[in-house]
């Protein structure tokens, strides 16, 4: 008995050390990814210790353009209401209620990356601690020009070095004046808050087909050919058209963005060859990016090929953010290397800019780069062109339905190909209609000052 006992208590103790083991580990490789992300939540109460006892060092644009610093013994944010309006959400508020600049890089506007010794020195010398001066990679007259590009409408811009991954500017409309936040929480809004370019997530609509196309290259279908008559029958079910766009290939269809094609086309590949096309862009994929927080995107199958057909072509419960649109495009001009999104630049003069590639979304991506050019050379992005530069790009009308009745977001999402301006751009404008007619314009206008300004 006492034999039975006590090897009973060897076992007990065994399975012990082995879930002490196994919680220790998972608490450390928690700590590691998302130790971080906890530090800077605005609900750490460290922090807002830290801001009662530290004078927090100021943010700048790439231009060094202070957008929020101190002055006088207060804080206060940039002149001008319409590039505070613009940036707003890249900086967040100084209440905490979006999650910005002044959270995801508390630890270096604080201090707290500075050495121990320099924080001895301060305490014992009574200095008041000063934190860094943090650069950011946006130009704030490149936010406030894309700001102005939607035009009213509810949607979000943003633009990248294809071979950096810099943003060199994010806006999220409709947006809010940090500098006058009581007034705005007086108002009751809530979606003001939202940072669409980063956390919207909207079905796709065509621009989708790039990944569809991608999928076709890259299983033998390239020479794929079809006839458009403005729908077709699949599964049972009418998959309708924009146009009656004729014999296609590839090329032309991504160009005329047919329906048609691309739902007879996934539909003989099969909807797992898409599946495992859109995970290589990373869509399904928790995304953990030092300098920004974004939603995860979102390809979904069906159990018949009619909605997967849609699937294929954007709609169905097909979901991308803005930021990672334009990674798409960028990963396309950046031959088939999607870089990682970058925000921060510098801090207090130290280089912060370490390009490093998300993923490897294909091999060889000039064939889709071709064809993206020519979508916007003759295509339905031509309203995106640009006289004396190559510009490629893909345009998108996702149809939706709500509580509003029936609309379209409209999308275009682009490059310009071009050593002189590393430029990638998605525009997404909530229920403006046609991706061509209206984003592909704005997509113009943001691209021209971003050339204009040398970037």
């Amino acid at each position: 008995m006492k034999n039975v006992l006590k090897r009973n208590i060897r076992i007990l103790l065994i399975v012990f050390c082995v879930m002490f083991t196994g919680l220790t580990v998972y608490l450390g490789y928690m700590v590691g990814v998302y130790g971080e992300r906890w530090f800077v939540t605005p609900y750490n109460p460290r922090l807002n210790r830290m801001q009662a006892n530290v004078q927090p060092g100021d943010i700048l644009d790439r231009t060094g353009k202070q957008l929020y610093y101190s002055s006088g013994g207060k804080r206060t944010y940039m002149s001008g209401s319409g590039q505070r309006r613009a940036a707003a959400h890249i900086l967040g508020d100084s209440d905490g209620m979006t999650y910005g600049a002044q959270t995801m890089f508390a630890k270096y506007l604080y201090g707290y990356d500075q050495g121990s010794v320099t924080r001895i020195v301060d305490l014992v010398s009574g200095n008041p601690r000063k934190g860094s001066d943090v650069m950011l990679t946006i130009d704030a007259r490149l936010c406030e020009t894309a700001y102005k590009a939607l035009d009213g409408n509810r949607g979000a811009v943003v633009v990248m070095n294809y071979k950096t991954g810099e943003i060199l500017a994010s806006t999220s409309s409709p947006s809010f004046d940090p500098l006058r936040m009581e007034e705005f929480l007086e108002g009751g809004g809530e979606s003001e808050l939202v940072n669409r370019a980063f956390s919207g997530l909207y079905p796709p609509g065509s621009t989708f087909k790039i990944v569809s196309a991608s999928a076709l290259i890259h299983n033998g279908m390239a020479d794929y050919k079809a006839t458009c008559t403005g729908s077709t029958q699949i599964g049972g079910k009418t998959i309708t058209c924009t146009g009656k766009h004729g014999d296609l290939d590839l090329k032309g269809a991504l160009a005329q963005s047919c329906n048609v094609y691309f739902a007879q086309a996934a539909t003989e590949l099969g909807i797992d060859a898409i599946e495992r096309e859109a995970a290589k862009f990373l869509f399904n994929t928790e995304l953990l990016f030092d300098d920004v927080i974004m939603g995860q995107s979102v390809f979904n199958t069906a159990l018949n090929d009619a909605d997967n057909a849609w699937a294929a072509i954007g709609q169905h419960q097909d979901l991308v953010t803005p930021l990672h649109a334009c990674m798409i495009a960028a990963s396309i001009a950046n031959n088939g290397v999607m870089m990682e999104p970058k925000l921060l630049y510098s801090v207090s003069g130290r280089n912060m800019l370490a390009p490093r590639a998300a993923a490897a979304v294909a091999a060889d991506t000039q064939a889709l780069k071709d064809m993206m050019i020519q979508a916007v050379k003759d295509g339905t992005g031509s309203a995106a062109a640009i006289k004396g530069v190559t510009v490629g790009g893909k345009t998108g009308t996702a149809e939706i339905e709500d509580k509003d009745g029936r609309a379209a977001h409209a999308w275009f999402i682009g490059f310009i190909d071009d050593d002189e301006h590393l430029l990638a751009i998605a525009v997404v404008m909530e229920r403006a209609g046609s991706g061509g007619k209206h984003a592909a314009p704005a997509a113009r206008r943001v691209l021209r000052k971003a050339i204009e300004l040398g970037y």
